[in-house]
Order: C-alpha cells, then structure tokens, then sequence
C-alpha cells in the first residue's frame, strides 16, 4: 500500500469523528449546560497531563518492532512486543489508580466548580481514570497494527468505534445530564475497540499479549530509547495542556468554555495530521531497518506537499468565514463567545498539524533528545503566552498568545528539514501554493461581501464555493486516477491462457 493511501485510511476515522463533532459539540452544550459542560472538560484537562502514563513504551516498543520488521526478525518482534505487555499492563492499572485519586482530592480545589457539583466532578474523575486506562492500552495495541502497515484495519475499525461512541455519549448526555456517565459510556465502547484489535493481531499477526517471549534483554535494549521517549512524554503532558490548566484557575467558567470549544475543534483539525504521523512513524523506522535512511527525506517531501494545500486552505477559510460558520454551528450566543479566539487558534493547530511530520520522524531518526527539548520550549512557551495574553485582553489575547507560540513547532520543522535534506517549508513551491491559497480566499471574501448582505447566514453561499472549489483542486490527481481505474476496470476484458513463465 502507497504511503499516501495510508495517509487516508489512517485519516479516515479522524474525518469521521471530526464530522461528528460539528454537531455533537452544540448537542453536548445543550444537554449538558456550560457548568457540566466545563466539568467535563476539566477532568479532560488533567487527562491531557498524564500523557506520560505508559511511560513511552507505546512509542518505543512501535519503533522496535518496525525496524525488526524491516529487518524480518519475527522472533524479536514477538520479544519485543511480550516485553513491552508484561511492563505497560500494571504500569498503565498504577498510573490510571493515581489519576483517579489526584483528581478525586484536588480536583475540586483546582477548578472553579460549584460545591453541588463537587461529588460529580469526583465521579467524573473516577471514570476518566478508567477510561485513561483502556485509551492509552488501546494506543499500544495500535501501535501494533501500525507497524505492520495495516491501517486499512485501522481506518475501518476506528470509524466504526466512532459511529458507535459519539452517538451513544450523546445519548447519555440527553438521558442523565451526568458527565460521568457520559465519560463512561465512552470507556465501555473502547472495551470493545480493545477486543477487535487483540482479535485481529491473534488472527493477523500470530500474537497476543506473549509474556512468555518477554526478555530483560530486549528490556535493556528498549530502556535508553524509552527514557528519552518518556522524558518527551513527560514535558508534553504537563506543558501541553498547562494552558488549559492555568485558564480553568483564572477565567470564569463562560470563558473557559469557549476557550476549549476553539481548542477541542482545532485538536481535531491537529488530529487529521496526527493520521499521518503512524505512517510517516514506521515507514521511517522500517527504512532506518533495512538501512535506507536517506529515503527519510522522500518520506518527508511527500508528506509535507500532501498535507500542507490542505491546511492553508483551513487557515485562510476559517479567517474569510468564521463568522458565519460559528453562528451556524453553535448559535448565535455561544457563536458569538467563541468567535475572539476561534481564528487565531485554527492557524496555531495548522502550524501544529503541519509539525506532527517532523514529529513522527524524530524518533525512527533516533533524535528522541532533541524532541524532548522542542516539547519542553514549546510547553513552556505555550503556557507563558496564553497566561500573559489572558491579562493583556482576555481571551482573544489568550488565543493570539497560543499562535505566537507556535514559532517553536516551525522551528523543529526547520531542524528536520535540514537533517533530512528535505523541502518543505524551505521550498519554493509552498510559497507560492499559498499566496496562490492567499489571492483565491481574499477574491472569494470580498466577491461575498459586495453580493450578500453583511452579516448575513447568506454568506455561507460564498463560504461554501470558496471551500468546495479549492477542495476539488486539491483533489484532482486523486480524482483523475479513480476515473483512470474506472476506466481501465470496465476496459478489461476475460483474459486468455497465461503465457507459461520461468519459475523463480
């Protein structure tokens, strides 16, 4: 399979989700309330801080394994997946326990909540440790179906689970009004996600949790890349969602609610990226396996042209048309609370979406240190920006803080583009894809405002022609080879005798 078809599936489920979540954010505010609405954001925000809990033994026993792959070492595949079973499973059960009882005793001091709502909140906190604990063994075992580039599987199976546990959370959502529940409801279905996959590796791959294969040697050998792995890990949690943290203590719950509306929705728009990083990952550490290192910079080019036309379209149209947008898709009220924040925070989420390339290859490329202090600058920049925004204008301050500390992500990009000998943002041919984005988006944008009324739900009308054509431009090699394979397919006709051929 192409690298680029593994982009697709690999985005499919986040194409799925993200849909979804268009609606079910407005849905969720309606059922919920803004005061349980920010409380189930708060147990999401100290979830965001224990992004270290496996302890990046997910991200090394990946590694591992695809460079064995590559290799065609299946022994020390199954060495390194029992070894990384037997340390992650009580590792994960300990780290989810002290989440639980963390949130359950300072959470409520933390966070602005009510004293009605404090038993809840501490509910709340009970689940969430539950459901960390199925996500992050969840992530392991996709990681094992990454490195065996099987993410038609995986596309599949997600947006399935997807279809499944948005609309069963809204449910809940409707029925109890009881965030708890809702975060619940959202760990049972990852149960399920979690039985498929260890279904299909037995079937697939011959393997299933092999404690008897596990090895302290190839524990050794896994142990310097894992504590740097975790090190990163470690910055990212804390720092990647400190942000949110400091906001929850210093602005009333109606900011922070919006604050997160943009930050969630942006995430999402992060995550399509995300999709790429498992390919780019293990393609990478496959390559580094069979001793091909310099195709890291194919693998980069390649990548980097696929996603970028898509991002800048989503920065330039979100900057045209989010008024509008934000109107139709939480109301006039809400629209109008999330609308200081929303643009500056959809371009940081581009920048950042964009940098998961980078990411994924720092550590197949055994840069694992230099990552960690990417994170660490990051963070640390992050948490300071959106804190002095938030007393310099509130929240759109705070939005505007976000993007400025995203110079840090283009920066690394920058590293790994010199490292590798790629293109990117140093080619000539991103420059001008976005100024042509640039003139089409500001051609469109004034073309709206001279033919529809201002403000208006008619500039949709606009919006939609703006997004739709640029799409399909984007999309047109892709649609010019589907209409090719149709062609060819309905072109063929029965085949006669094969000619015989030497045996190899």
């Amino acid at each position: 399979m192409s690298l680029k078809r593994q982009f697709l599936w690999s985005m499919a489920p986040l194409l799925v989700v993200t849909a979804i979540n268009i609606v079910s954010v407005r849905l969720f505010l309606r059922y919920l309330g803004k005061d349980l609405y920010a409380l189930w954001f708060y147990v999401g925000a100290l979830s965001g801080s224990f992004g270290f809990m496996d302890m990046g033994l997910g991200v090394s026993v990946g590694r591992y394994i695809g460079v064995a792959l590559g290799a065609r070492d299946t022994a020390a595949v199954r060495q390194y997946w029992g070894t990384g079973n037997l340390v992650t499973l009580p590792l994960l059960f300990v780290m989810a326990l002290v989440f639980t009882v963390l949130g359950v005793c300072c959470g409520p001091k933390w966070f602005n909540v009510s004293p009605e709502n404090i038993p809840l909140l501490q509910w709340a906190f009970v689940a969430g440790g539950f459901s960390l604990f199925l996500a992050y063994y969840n992530q392991f075992w996709l990681v094992l179906s990454q490195a065996h580039l099987d993410f038609k599987f995986i596309g599949l199976m997600r947006s399935g689970i997807n279809l499944i546990s948005l609309p069963l959370t809204i449910w809940l959502a409707y029925y109890t009004k009881n965030p708890a529940l809702v975060i619940l409801g959202g760990a049972c279905v990852s149960t399920l996600q979690l039985g498929l996959f260890v279904w299909h590796a037995a079937k697939h791959y011959q393997l299933g949790l092999n404690f008897r294969d596990a090895s302290l040697g190839r524990a050794r050998e896994m142990a310097a890349y894992t504590g740097k792995t975790f090190g990163t890990l470690l910055a990212e949690s804390f720092l990647g969602s400190v942000d949110r943290l400091f906001l929850g203590k210093i602005a009333p719950t109606i900011a922070f609610d919006a604050y997160n509306i943009a930050n969630n929705f942006g995430g999402r728009i992060q995550g399509l990226a995300g999709a790429v990083m498992g390919p780019v990952f293990h393609q990478t550490s496959r390559a580094v396996g069979k001793g091909s290192q310099g195709s890291a910079a194919a693998i980069f080019n390649e990548t980097f042209d696929f996603t970028f036309g898509w991002y800048a379209l989503a920065a330039i149209w979100t900057a045209c048309w989010h008024p509008v947008f934000l109107r139709m898709w939480l109301g006039k009220d809400w629209g109008a609370e999330v609308a200081p924040a929303f643009t500056p925070m959809i371009i940081a989420f581009c920048l950042s979406g964009l940098a998961s390339i980078s990411t994924a290859q720092l550590g197949p490329l055994n840069r694992v240190g230099v990552g960690l202090c990417f994170n660490i600058v990051n963070g640390s920049l992050r948490g300071l920006c959106v804190v002095a925004g938030w007393y310099w204008h509130g929240l759109p301050g705070a939005a505007w803080g976000f993007l400025i500390s995203r110079i840090v992500t283009v920066a690394q990009d920058l590293y790994v583009i010199r490292l590798v000998g790629g293109g990117g943002w140093l080619a000539p041919r991103t420059w001008r894809h976005l100024l042509a984005q640039v003139v089409v988006g500001l051609a469109f944008f004034f073309a709206g405002r001279l033919l529809v009324p201002h403000p208006s739900l008619w500039e949709i009308l606009p919006a939609a022609l703006h997004g739709s054509l640029v799409a399909a431009w984007l999309s047109r090699q892709y649609v010019r080879k589907f209409i090719a394979g149709l062609t060819t397919t309905s072109n063929l006709q029965t085949p006669g005798p094969m000619p015989e051929t030497p045996e190899s």
